[in-house]
């Protein structure tokens, strides 16, 4: 398979916004690099790729458009210019290792790919982590702040549902955490068949039980913690359906949610009577934390 990769020259201003229009075509991994242009507001340039398919060319088309239009919301994005470069698979995946590095997400838990070299410091976890092409390092904000809420509620849970798994990162740090029953599921076969991949690396692949397949059809059990990083629609979704996995007392973490979305999905939680505990921040993204009343 050949890839697109998309050069995006904008401001540090736009990052967020950016992100999240990358975010809405597919890509949550991206190389962020510095920039000084002279004569240009640009000061950041953005890396991102896409598998060369059908769906190609209207992606980029959402991008251009949405990149167009973020000068209207007030935002320096800078020139917006964007390059395309077209990549065979062998020459991208190993271009895009040399930007993954090893990632410190909490006090406990750090982040490290299977091809660099890294020295545990007393008390912290390490996650070892190969996140093929198509998904991204877990250094995301969404990513980071679920971690940061899984640490701080994990005490007393002995289980917990990660819905829409992609690499399994949830799961392998939910396991390092010591919560014992954990179930990870996803749709897409391509992440089950990564996050089963990563749980194995991370010697977890008898202690994560990982399957294909919706909420609604193959789960039928209680959990002391439901997470969730996703779409907002996704999660607008599955709200409703989250209470036939929550027990008394439970919590839930929900994240991939950027700013604007925010106020619609907490009144969906609490439309069905669920409990808005924390709301998370950072950069343009959002993680809400609740409980079943």
């Amino acid at each position: 398979m050949k890839w697109r990769e998309v050069k995006i020259f904008t401001t540090k201003e736009s990052l967020p916004a950016i992100s999240n229009i990358l975010q809405d075509i597919g890509i949550e991994g991206l190389v962020k690099e510095d920039l000084e242009v002279n004569g240009s507001d640009d000061d950041l340039l953005i890396k991102a790729y896409l598998p060369i398919n059908d769906s190609l060319e209207a992606k980029l088309a959402i991008l251009k458009s949405k990149i167009g239009y973020l000068h209207q919301y007030g935002l320096n994005s800078g020139s917006g210019r964007i390059e395309l470069e077209t990549i065979p698979e062998e020459d991208w995946s190993s271009s895009w290792k040399e930007h993954f590095k090893p990632t410190k997400i909490t006090d406990t838990i750090v982040i490290k790919p299977t091809w660099e070299e890294y020295e545990a410091k007393p008390g912290e976890k390490i996650i070892e982590l190969d996140p093929g092409m198509a998904f991204g390092t877990g250094a995301h904000a969404t990513t980071t702040m679920c971690i940061e809420a899984i640490e701080e509620n994990c005490d007393g849970r002995e289980s917990m549902l990660d819905i829409g798994t992609g690499t399994g990162i949830l799961s392998v740090a939910a396991s390092l955490l010591e919560i014992e029953d954990i179930l990870a599921i996803d749709i897409d076969d391509i992440a089950v068949k990564i996050a089963k991949q990563n749980l194995k690396l991370n010697n977890l692949d008898e202690e994560v039980v990982v399957k294909q397949g919706d909420l609604v059809e193959i789960v039928n059990e209680k959990y002391d913690l439901v997470v969730g990083n996703l779409l907002p629609h996704i999660i607008l979704r599955l709200i409703p359906d989250m209470l036939e996995v929550l027990d008394e007392d439970s919590i839930f973490i929900l994240s991939g949610i950027n700013k604007e979305k925010k106020e619609e999905i907490k009144e969906a939680l609490i439309d069905v009577n669920l409990i808005v505990k924390e709301v998370k921040e950072e950069e343009d993204w959002v993680t809400i934390i609740g409980e079943r009343s």
